[in-house]
């Protein structure tokens, strides 16, 4: 049944209203008879009836109840003036005396229960929010000790005065996949404990000694996005709610245990130990987490490394002690961890060139190729179905020594590396200074920039990217941002915010690799795209597979259905071509349309497009 708790006496809005209707009949129904009545005195007594009920409809109706007492007592007020003047009723004056004064006493009492009303709800929100911070503080002290003393959500859905007493903070402070805290609580935690320390350094005679240390540990599996690949996301939760079970068991009763992101956890306890009791505890922390990817004789052999940082020693912020400590631990892993490959591209060109090699030695083999030109772009043109040249794709390349490493390879050691940010930095950089050049020759030329999941999942992502923009000086509106369709379709929720953001912005973004394996009709629409690529692989099966051909026409079909363009990607013979433009794509890139080109020969290309275009 629903409620109005801002009402003093009637919550129930089914109750209320039946109140208010019976109310009115009564009202009416005595005006009634007091109007048809001749004897004086029983007019009188249904006059104080009447100021009764007047009286109660204001207190118990609140305001809608005073409005509608108010409007019949001035009926009232107009019948009695009617029959004082022109029926000359010998009780019409003190009735009509009578239902002024209570119009009067009415609103005045109207105004003092608006007042006790809002002084009400004042004492009830304060005692809500002391009742909210006590819960709070029981919380952060108890709750995250142990993991049957966390938050059961689906109970609190269920407890309206639970849900009200810990506010939304709380709510949004709380993983929601493991429940135990997030990255904001353990780091207000952290403040906290340095707020107390330095309040009570400041109080005592000798503040060194008062000093109150803490330690924290930062924990995290090698390698995430690959083995998220591997297994999926479905799977990859429920090792990661393994994993935070079991280093919540092994950790300390008195430690606080959080999730701060993927499979990264952060530890922090207040016990003077040793640096080998310290060491050891971690160890054991990452061998215990290790056992989440083991069952019986069958092991995934996970790589988690740790590190740690020490509140005074390293920092007197709590943030700045997690990244210290997560800066450790990456270092740790760099230090001693190869790259590794999936078993795809292991086999591939080039992949020679990484095996075996720790990730800071990748590092440096991708600033050498960087900084000697051995990584560079590549710019392949688009066409529509009359070769009328309408943009150009950016891909990088990496040629290293006259050998050409294959994409496959070195995007993935750029992942497992941690490089993939200073690449998509670079490809982005160079592809709209790109742009800007060739929208001076002609300002309709578009640029498609492949954007990677770890930069939408980065938090500064958007900046960045204005930034670039900023400083090319390149027109926003002319930029497609190449999104993996895997990327949307798995891991929309960790980047849903950031995809919404970039629509704002005016660029256009492309849905690529359809047709690769991950393809849902159902959730295209909901996504903010306005192409739809076709993946190369499967435009090459058009000529000999008469179900791709089929497909192809009903996706061409749906897409323009719903005001979405679609490029054929990988036309490589005048046949694909040609089923293609027959089907109704309306871009088409691939060595059939043209080649991949390097930045200076795009003056000269365009230029030559525009005179074949004129003829």
């Amino acid at each position: 049944m629903s409620r109005n708790d801002g009402r003093l006496f009637i919550k129930s809005n089914a109750i209320y209203v039946a109140v208010v209707f019976a109310s009115v009949a009564l009202f009416v129904s005595l005006l009634a008879v007091q109007i048809f009545s001749s004897v004086s005195t029983t007019r009188y007594f249904i006059g104080v009836a009447l100021i009764l009920l007047a009286f109660l409809m204001n207190i118990l109706e609140g305001k809608f109840g005073y409005y509608i007492s108010f409007a019949l007592n001035f009926v009232q007020f107009m019948i009695y003036t009617y029959e004082y003047i022109m029926m000359k009723h010998e009780s019409a004056p003190i009735l009509l005396v009578m239902t002024f004064v209570t119009m009067v006493i009415n609103m005045l009492l109207q105004y003092y229960i608006i007042k006790l009303a809002k002084k009400i709800q004042g004492i009830t929100g304060a005692k809500r929010d002391e009742r909210g911070k006590a819960i709070r503080k029981e919380l952060e002290e108890e709750m995250f000790t142990r993991t049957s003393l966390i938050v059961n959500h689906e109970s609190m859905d269920n407890n309206q005065d639970l849900r009200e007493a810990l506010g939304k903070n709380i709510l949004t402070s709380i993983d929601p996949l493991t429940t135990l805290p997030g990255r904001d609580r353990i780091t207000e935690r952290a403040d906290r404990l340095i707020r107390e320390d330095i309040a009570n350094m400041q109080e005592s005679e000798y503040p060194e000694s008062a000093s109150r240390p803490f330690t924290i540990i930062y924990i995290a599996l090698d390698h995430y996005d690959t083995l998220t690949r591997t297994i999926g996301h479905k799977s990859m939760d429920l090792f990661i709610q393994n994993m935070a079970h079991r280093l919540r068991e092994a950790a300390d009763p008195t430690d606080m245990v959080a999730r701060t992101d993927n499979a990264d956890f952060v530890v922090l306890f207040k016990r003077l130990i040793s640096p080998e009791a310290e060491t050891k505890y971690a160890e054991k922390l990452a061998r215990e987490a290790s056992r989440s990817f083991t069952a019986g004789i069958d092991s995934m052999k996970p790589s988690i490394h740790y590190g740690f940082s020490h509140y005074p020693a390293d920092s007197r912020h709590g943030s700045e002690l997690i990244a210290i400590a997560e800066a450790r631990m990456n270092k740790a892993s760099s230090d001693t961890e190869p790259a590794g490959y999936n078993e795809e591209v292991q086999n591939l060109p080039g992949a020679e060139l990484f095996k075996d090699k720790s990730r800071n030695d990748i590092v440096k083999i991708f600033e050498r190729a960087i900084s000697d030109g051995s990584i560079y772009m590549a710019y392949q043109p688009c066409f529509t179905a009359d070769r009328v040249l309408t943009g150009f794709e950016a891909f990088m390349r990496f040629d290293k020594n006259g050998t050409a490493i294959s994409p496959q390879v070195f995007l993935a050691a750029a992942e497992n590396s941690g490089y993939m940010r200073r690449i998509g930095g670079y490809s982005m950089e160079c592809s709209l200074n790109a742009l800007a050049s060739i929208n001076k020759i002609d300002p309709k030329l578009t640029m498609t920039i492949n954007i990677s999941n770890h930069q939408l999942r980065e938090p500064s992502f958007i900046e960045s990217f204005s930034n670039a923009v900023s400083s090319a000086d390149c027109n926003v509106e002319n930029i497609i941002l190449d999104l993996q369709e895997e990327s949307l379709i798995t891991s929309l929720p960790d980047i849903r915010m950031t995809v919404e953001e970039l629509a704002t912005t005016g660029v256009k973004m492309a849905l690529d690799n359809f047709g690769r394996g991950y393809s849902s009709f159902n959730t295209i629409p909901l996504l903010p795209v306005s192409i739809l690529k076709l993946d190369g692989n499967f435009t090459s099966k058009l000529a000999t597979d008469a179900t791709v051909r089929i497909l192809t026409r009903s996706a061409v079909y749906l897409m323009h259905d719903i005001d979405i363009t679609v490029t054929a990607t990988g036309v490589g013979q005048k046949e694909q071509f040609e089923i293609l433009a027959g089907s109704g794509c309306d871009r088409f890139q691939g060595n059939y349309m043209g080649s991949p080109i390097s930045v200076k020969e795009l003056a000269p290309f365009i230029v030559k497009c525009a005179n074949l275009s004129a003829l």
